[in-house]
């Protein structure tokens, strides 16, 4: 595994200057706020939820709502952001009103044991570990990945907020925490099965940062909590901290979980050092494995090389990547009713962090010549096929992740 410099990342993942992105672009916003593609959505969408079939049973329907309607709620209440919604600010007041424990303020800066930015980020990765996170990095916040403005569907769902946001001139770090479904929830995907996996470590993940942003301000620093998609681009971010590459799927593929992996960021003032860049072979692997673009049910990945040409407005412009098509994915998911994962689940990356596969990505990152071959194995080894939830409650145990 190789450290980057940032003009040796620069060099690999941009093509121009980047403006910054617009929030109401992406297709978690798009959903609502762009009038024909939420027309299209509503007119594709069936209002049952579940249905008699093994993966779709009202119970598994049940154990991927839970942790999603919980870190749904727990993402509502977040004041911490500079255009928060309605009802945080709302429920801040009347907590802060009352005079309970709820109600107590953060004072200024006192405790100097964290007075080196080494020592300080030192403190900070071992309270997100401390609070649930697998994997925590830490990169310098740029105007670039912090979005234009911020799009927020309004109490009710009926209309949305746009408003242009400016993150306060003091703050410049980001701490980047990865949280990791389960490896063996994750093989039954298309089903609310391997859904329930994401939403319970997107739960862990809002939890999280949530305590992180409140440990921060309790130490006297201004402290932003950028949960679900929400304030920054994450994935950039995360590279940035070190945590990984970028796949051909879009999202990011780590050393330890590789694509399965949630992102929570927070945003600091508190002075912390900065982690770097990594290349363990990503790039390279996936420019001949192509197995989440032959396996994706909607073909919304791309087959060709690395280019600088978005597909549609959701894509953020300038980077060299390969551009997703995340319209046709949501169409999908929608029109089918389930939550996919299929390239996370068929990524031969997607591994359980054994000595034998360490042993794999080290020969991915060292001997990057037998790639194809690598690919080859993992597809003649039956890696990453997709597992039938016929008899799932009989097999899973919860334990084993």
């Amino acid at each position: 595994m190789k450290k980057l410099t940032l003009a040796e990342w620069e060099k690999h993942y941009i093509a121009e200057p980047l403006t910054q992105f617009d929030q109401i672009h992406t297709m978690t916003r798009r959903v609502y706020a762009d009038r024909q593609m939420k027309e299209l959505l509503e007119s594709l969408s069936d209002p049952v939820t579940y249905n008699d079939k093994p993966g779709f049973f009202q119970k598994e329907y049940a154990v991927r709502w839970a942790p999603r309607y919980l870190h749904a709620q727990i993402a509502e209440l977040n004041n911490s952001k500079v255009n928060p919604s309605q009802l945080s600010v709302t429920i801040s007041k009347i907590i802060q009103e009352s005079k309970g424990a709820l109600s107590y303020v953060p004072g200024e800066v006192k405790d100097k044991h964290h007075d080196t930015p080494e020592n300080a980020a030192g403190l900070v990765k071992k309270i997100a570990k401390f609070y649930g996170a697998d994997l925590v990095g830490i990169a310098p916040l740029q105007d670039r990945w912090i979005y234009s403005h911020t799009c927020e569907r309004t109490e009710g769902g009926s209309s949305y907020t746009y408003e242009k946001q400016d993150i306060p001139e003091e703050i410049k770090y980001t701490v980047v925490m990865g949280f990791a479904p389960g490896y063996n929830i994750l093989k039954y995907a298309r089903t609310y099965i391997a859904g329930a996996g994401h939403d319970e470590a997107s739960t862990r993940m809002v939890v999280t940062s949530a305590l992180m942003t409140q440990f921060l301000q309790n130490l006297g620093y201004k402290a932003i909590d950028c949960n679900i998609d929400d304030v920054v681009i994450s994935v950039p971010l995360a590279m940035l901290a070190g945590l990984g590459q970028l796949g051909r799927h879009g999202m990011l593929i780590t050393p330890q979980f590789g694509p399965r992996i949630r992102l929570g960021v927070v945003l600091t003032s508190l002075p912390v050092s900065i982690d770097t860049p990594i290349d363990f072979g990503v790039t390279e692997f996936c420019g001949v494995c192509k197995k989440c673009a032959r396996m994706c049910p909607s073909q919304s990945i791309p087959f060709g090389e690395r280019n600088t040409v978005p597909n549609n407005i959701s894509n953020a412009p300038g980077g060299i990547k390969w551009y997703h098509n995340a319209a046709t994915c949501r169409i999908r998911a929608v029109t089918h009713k389930y939550p996919c994962s299929t390239c996370i689940t068929v990524c031969p990356y997607n591994k359980p962090d054994t000595l034998f596969h360490q042993a794999v990505r080290w020969f991915t990152d060292h001997a990057r010549w037998g790639d194809r071959f690598y690919s080859w194995m993992d597809d003649f080894c039956g890696y990453g096929k997709v597992k039938k939830p016929d008899n799932f409650w009989n097999e899973w145990r919860p334990e084993d992740k």
